[in-house]
């Protein structure tokens, strides 16, 4: 999910909670139920009907993806809590 919003492309996602987290329907791409085939085929027949704002949609997730999915600043929060773990661990 993150590669193709970093390419600028709108998603179609389930709406699991990992996803409801990146996505905006109607921002950044759409939801559709998870196992909802039915639901699914409507999502794309909306992304078909509503193609004019794909580019501004591709955008938006480009920029989200630019702005929450820096690596050094996240490897760096990552680090800390490892760090915070460990130092719990050593002083049981």
């Amino acid at each position: 999910l993150l590669e193709a919003m970093a390419c600028g492309l709108p998603a179609l996602v389930s709406d699991i909670p990992g996803n409801r987290e990146w996505v905006s329907p109607g921002v950044q791409g759409w939801w559709f139920p998870d196992g909802d085939a039915g639901a699914l085929s409507q999502a794309m027949i909306q992304a078909v009907e509503q193609r004019s704002r794909l580019p501004e949609m591709g955008r938006s997730a480009r920029l989200l993806a630019e702005q929450r999915a820096d690596w050094e600043k996240n490897f760096q929060q990552l680090f800390r809590a490892y760090e915070m773990v460990w130092a719990g661990a050593r002083s049981s």
